[in-house]
């Protein structure tokens, strides 16, 4: 096991890529606050970690709500004994509404919304960990961009401004508190899909990321083994961001995938 003994808290831990960051610390020894707005799926992935001979506990909460946050810190150290590492996950874009549109054209609520579930959620249970984990002797932070935040995606403005914010806001925060033993680092995911789908064009890979890659990453830099990182923010999307392909690539011989003929 790569953190036995910790304790983590996992927003938005229901979701798709949630559920994986949550499973996947549980099967690596620490026990997982498992956060999600609907307590039924959050109790559904903590029984589902306890099933498997892991410690997790639900917790819905609003990761926007000061109050609710510290109160889901609060009820975390007093379960599990302390806390040593925050997946802030929480996110998403005015699709999960149905709400896409040009700027021009945009409500500002629903805007509002956006940077109030990316960036202030990710700041307001940042701040919410500092003290328990100074008092810990350190721990990890591990914050979820996304590549809008670094090239900006049409018809979702708002979420790129909000996810440029977190990238911005993993810097800062990695001067202030490394001192403390405090490592925040970001990872900025491009399109993650659950199978089977699988081939995807816009990459240099040829397939889509899997909530597992995004989980795998986030167990490396909530593990001792990222001591010496902190500050950075890791894009895990195939290539995407490089840049569209271009005609001279497609001289190259066919991409070969994991599991395809030889």
């Amino acid at each position: 096991m790569r953190i036995p003994g910790k304790v983590a808290i996992v927003t938005a831990g229901a979701g798709r890529i949630g559920q994986a960051i949550s499973r996947r610390l549980a099967a690596e020894g620490a026990a997982v606050t498992v956060n999600d707005l609907n307590a039924e799926r959050a109790e559904a992935v903590a029984e589902e970690i306890r099933q498997a001979g892991g410690r997790a506990l639900a917790w819905p909460a609003d990761v926007s709500k000061s109050d609710e946050v510290r109160h889901m810190v609060a009820g975390t150290i007093e379960a599990f004994g302390g806390l040593d590492i925050l997946v802030n996950n929480a996110g998403g874009s005015a699709g999960l509404l149905k709400k896409l549109t040009l700027f021009e054209h945009s409500d500002e609520e629903v805007c509002d919304w956006v940077v109030n579930l990316n960036l202030k959620g990710t700041m307001v249970c940042s701040r919410a960990v500092l003290a328990p984990m100074i008092e810990r002797g350190g721990g990890k932070i591990v914050n979820m961009g996304s590549i809008a935040g670094t090239v900006g995606i049409i018809e979702r403005v708002d979420y790129s401004a909000a996810k440029g914010g977190i990238i911005a806001f993993t810097a800062a925060l990695a001067m202030e508190v490394g001192h403390h033993n405090i490592n925040v680092n970001c990872i900025s995911p491009g399109a993650i899909v659950p199978p089977p789908a699988e081939n995807e064009d816009d990459n240099y890979l040829g397939r889509y990321g899997r909530p597992d890659d995004v989980a795998n990453l986030a167990l490396f830099l909530a593990s001792d083994e990222s001591d010496y990182i902190t500050g950075q923010n890791i894009i895990i999307d195939g290539g995407r961001a490089l840049g569209p392909k271009t005609q001279a690539l497609h001289k190259l011989p066919p991409l070969k995938r994991k599991g395809d003929a030889q």
